[in-house]
């Protein structure tokens, strides 16, 4: 799999995340909003540990763990826990020990209903902190192969044109006395060029135009998060019926640009293939090797004549139907239509936003 792709996959594990904390832990009192925006804020501090570590990027961000309280990922108790707890390999888990302490705690109070609810919310956090782990392990390992491999590999196309500088000459030929090494430049373009694009895709976390931006990746947790969880326990607009409710055939609308794309719908190659136009009946019988094991009152039960006359009419109509109903033909009637006569009665006015106020007042 692409490097890029599954970063990009794992880092938007964080938005369930930040949804199921917004939508499972209910209250609107300062305390209750005060542990969902901690606990995202615990999720954005891991997040900045693990690509501190692997990413240029976050690492000029955050030179020393002193910025990350300065940005506010973490207040003075925080940073100081974290700089005295003792493990020689990583540091990562602690924010999420922290946001498993504190939903604990916030179902012993009751801002978290059940159990269920209760392992949904460590459940996304779990998934994001396991995605963080396997950033960890793509850097411990670089795609494809290893430090050793990359460099033999690196190594191996340079010396090679190296000596086909020396060997690929020729002898002073008066005849010809201009002479270009066509093939030779060929493999060096097509050789290096694959050479640079696997060293781009070796790191994809560094700071070439083209690589991931860590940096944004953890703004936009944190201001999506933060804006996310503040709504948390605000009701959802109003169940109305939808503008296709009483339509039979439900016709979503286009620009008519749009509308004028052909479409290729999901429909079989084979579909609208008739073998029996000229067939009234069909005879429906087992298989030569099934009907030899069968004496003839089977043979004679077993076998079925269909008649598919409707079938014919019903594919004729249908053919028919499509011949005369062009949609290249029926759009530029409606277009020409629309043109000449007025939309007034079709025109859908947006609501203004006293009356947006006036039934949110009502409502709430």
């Amino acid at each position: 799999m692409n490097v890029k792709i599954y970063l990009k996959l794992k880092l938007s594990r964080f938005f369930s995340s930040a949804i199921a904390i917004a939508t499972f832990i209910r209250g609107e009192d300062d305390e209750t909003r005060a542990l969902r925006r901690t606990l995202i804020r615990y999720m954005i501090l891991t997040q900045s540990l693990v690509l501190r570590d692997i990413s240029l990027q976050t690492r000029k961000r955050f030179p020393a763990l002193e910025t990350l309280e300065a940005a506010g990922f973490c207040s003075k108790e925080e940073l100081y826990i974290i700089e005295n707890t003792h493990d020689s390999y990583s540091r990562y888990w602690i924010p999420i020990e922290w946001c498993f302490e504190h939903l604990y705690e916030a179902k012993r109070e009751g801002k978290i209903e059940s159990i269920f609810l209760l392992e949904r919310i460590t459940a996304e956090i779990r998934d994001f902190r396991e995605g963080l782990a396997k950033l960890l392990k793509f850097d411990w390992v670089p795609v494809p192969l290893g430090d050793t491999y990359s460099q033999l590999v690196f190594l191996s196309v340079r010396l090679y044109f190296i000596i086909a500088l020396f060997t690929r000459q020729f002898l002073r030929d008066f005849e010809h006395p201009y002479w270009f090494p066509i093939a030779t430049t060929i493999q060096f373009i097509v050789y290096v060029g694959w050479l640079k694009v696997a060293e781009a895709l070796l790191n994809p976390l560094g700071e070439d135009d083209d690589d991931l931006e860590c940096n944004y990746v953890i703004d936009k947790n944190l201001i999506t998060g933060m804006t996310l969880v503040d709504r948390g326990g605000i009701r959802a607009p109003t169940l109305i019926k939808d503008a296709f409710w009483d339509n039979e055939h439900i016709t979503p609308l286009y620009s008519y640009d749009a509308a004028n794309r052909t479409i290729y719908p999901l429909i079989g190659s084979a579909s609208k293939v008739n073998y029996v136009k000229k067939v009234q009946n069909i005879i429906m019988t087992p298989h030569k090797l099934k009907l030899a094991k069968l004496n003839e009152n089977e043979q004679y039960q077993r076998t079925k004549s269909v008649d598919i006359s409707d079938h014919n009419v019903k594919h004729i109509r249908m053919r028919k139907m499509s011949k005369e109903r062009d949609p290249n033909k029926i759009l530029r009637l409606v277009r020409q239509r629309s043109l000449a006569e007025t939309l007034e009665n079709i025109t859908t006015t947006a609501p203004t936003n006293n009356e947006i106020d006036r039934k949110m007042h009502e409502r709430f």
